[in-house]
Formats: structure tokens, C-alpha cells, sequence
């Protein structure tokens, strides 16, 4: 495999950070967790994986730093890298609201749906 900087890489981290705050959020519902937990956990636990997998705090496994490094699958023999850490943890709570609002939005679109009484 090759490293490479095509310049895809910040589109890519963000789409994998809305992801996650969808795959938290789903499994938060999935327990019937309140739906004002589901909003505050989902935003803070995605920041913390997010955080872990940027390598933002560190932290050692039997006297061994453990540091990711996170890359995407862009071509068949090449992985696009930004060239240090991600950032990835910097977008959870930016991008958080849209991602909440998406079951809102399908609440209403099936309530709009139902037919009449």
C-alpha cells in the first residue's frame, strides 16, 4: 500500500465522524435510553472514540505507546493520509446537531406519511 494526500482525506474523517455519531446514537436507542441522553451521550462518547483514534490524549499498553494513525482506502493499492494525526474529534460536535436532527426529520416524514383516522 502507498500513502498518499489526494486532498479527500478531511471529507473523508468528517463523513466517518458523522458515522459514528450515527452508530452511537443508534445504539443508544436500540437500549431505550431518554431521548435527552441519547443527545448528550451521543456527542460525548463519539468525541471520546474520536479523541482516541486522533491520538489527542495518548496512552501506553505495557510500557508501549499505543498512537493511531488514520487513513482512508482510496485506491486499490493506495490509503489517503493527511500526513500527521487526524482531527477528526475537532468536527463531532460541529456536525452533531445535523446528525440529531436526521431522526427528526424522519419522525416527521413518516408522521406526514401515515394515512389519516
Amino acid at each position: 500500500m502507498k500513502l498518499v494526500s489526494n486532498g479527500s482525506f478531511d471529507r473523508l474523517q468528517q463523513a466517518l465522524a458523522e458515522e459514528l455519531i450515527r452508530t452511537v446514537k443508534r445504539e443508544l436507542e436500540s437500549v431505550d435510553a431518554p431521548p435527552e441522553m441519547i443527545d448528550r451521550l451521543s456527542g460525548s462518547i463519539a468525541f471520546s472514540v474520536a479523541s482516541l483514534l486522533d491520538d489527542v490524549a495518548g496512552f501506553e499498553r505495557d510500557g508501549e505507546a499505543v498512537s493511531p494513525m488514520l487513513t482512508f482506502v482510496v485506491g486499490e493499492e493506495e490509503l489517503e493520509f493527511a500526513g500527521g494525526n487526524s482531527w477528526m474529534h475537532e468536527y463531532i460536535y460541529r456536525l452533531l446537531p445535523g446528525v440529531l436532527a436526521e431522526g427528526t426529520k424522519q419522525v416527521k416524514q413518516a408522521a406526514s406519511n401515515e394515512p389519516d383516522a
